[in-house]
């Protein structure tokens, strides 16, 4: 009998080669695909009309794929989605503008554009106290998953399955979300100017995500073989924040997440961050990070051979296709190309799972997408 996809996954994950590279296609943080062109790319493979899995929060368009696609490329992973109830809804204010249950208000120019966010319930404050962070509609108590159902569907995926499991756990990332209450450029400030109120924040927002975490790995830890959370540090040319900065403001809390869900579960855990971390990557393993996705290649220093090398020991990577300009904008010709570097750069004593770049956007064809997967398939590791 040959290695099964849980087997595969967990070999690489373990720093071990294994017989091909594992791959994903929406079964961890953004690693989804828009549903226009999750149909075409099922016209493209000639198979009957199927709807996608899941739809993502929001409304960006991005679903996880059905079954019957994901059979076809002989996808590794499934995973499923756990959300903090009451503040992770939305509510339709008119049809180009929501607010979520934070009170965060987001907006798109017309139908076909991408929601934004436009306001921060914080983002007033000229001069924000720590007793601030009090104003918000914080959930009570410690039951502040919603579960229902998720031990039964992972139990079925379990045992009716030989995947690898990821339990995807939704807008948990104490920065990123700082960000989006507070105000983007003001709550980067904040860490300098007004660093008790970012503190507070800070502390009141891992509070509650040590809470989520703990419920959801008492549902689904003995379970499964990931656990994938979110806090995006970087942009394109550099992190949002230098490593000085990082340690003194954020790291601690980043370590209290992750011991949290170490505590409670064998998975490893997955962090997603996109833009150029290079510079963070270090202080991510310090704080007990397992896995790093996106690995957002054509941002600053973030070269997959260098990376490999210099973190390989210690960090494995999933994702690495990328998705500004191969996927996009290359010929099915250059895609291969691309996934034959990044496996003979990432693959080389495991610790690599193939995806993309974040989720597959609208204008990526679907030869591009079956070339991505089919290299990888048949590619040698």
């Amino acid at each position: 009998m040959g290695i099964t996809h849980r087997e595969r996954v967990c070999t690489a994950l373990s720093h071990r080669e294994t017989d091909r590279v594992p791959l994903d296609f929406g079964g961890s943080h953004d690693t989804g695909i828009n549903i226009h062109a999750y149909r075409a790319l099922v016209r493209h493979l000639g198979l009957d009309e199927e709807e996608p899995a899941a739809w993502k929060s929001g409304a960006t368009e991005v679903v996880t794929p059905g079954e019957t696609v994901l059979r076809h490329f002989d996808i590794d992973v499934r995973g499923e989605e756990a959300h903090i109830r009451d503040v992770d809804s939305a509510t339709m204010l008119d049809e180009n503008t929501f607010r979520n249950g934070w009170g965060i208000i987001s907006r798109r120019a017309n139908a076909t554009a991408p929601f934004m966010i436009v306001r921060g319930p914080l983002q007033h404050l000229d001069d924000p106290k720590p007793s601030d962070v009090d104003s918000l509609p914080w959930p009570e108590g410690d039951d502040v998953a919603d579960v229902a159902g998720l031990r039964g569907r992972y139990e079925r995926l379990r045992n009716e399955t030989d995947y690898a499991l990821v339990v995807k756990l939704r807008n948990i990332g104490a920065f990123n979300l700082a960000q989006r209450l507070r105000g983007f450029t003001e709550f980067l400030e904040d860490l300098i100017v007004n660093p008790a109120f970012a503190e507070a924040l800070h502390e009141r927002l891992t509070d509650l995500f040590c809470r989520f975490a703990a419920q959801v790995m008492g549902e689904v830890g003995d379970l499964v073989d990931g656990v994938s959370f979110a806090d995006d540090l970087g942009i394109q040319t550099q992190p949002l924040l230098g490593p000085d900065l990082y340690r003194s403001a954020v790291e601690a809390h980043h370590a209290r997440l992750v011991a949290t869900i170490h505590a409670s579960t064998d998975a490893r855990v997955i962090m997603h961050s996109c833009g150029s971390i290079r510079a963070l990557l270090g202080d991510l393993i310090e704080c007990g990070v397992d896995v790093i996705n996106p690995v957002q290649v054509n941002a600053a220093d973030m070269d997959t051979k260098e990376l490999k090398r210099e973190f390989g020991k210690d960090l494995c990577f999933w994702g690495g296709i990328d998705t500004q300009k191969v996927l996009p904008y290359g010929s099915p010709a250059d895609v291969a190309g691309e996934v034959r570097r990044r496996i003979a750069d990432l693959a080389p004593g495991g610790g690599y799972v193939l995806t993309a770049v974040h989720n597959i956007q609208k204008e990526v064809p679907p030869e591009n997408i079956a070339a991505m997967y089919e290299t990888a398939l048949a590619a040698p590791v």
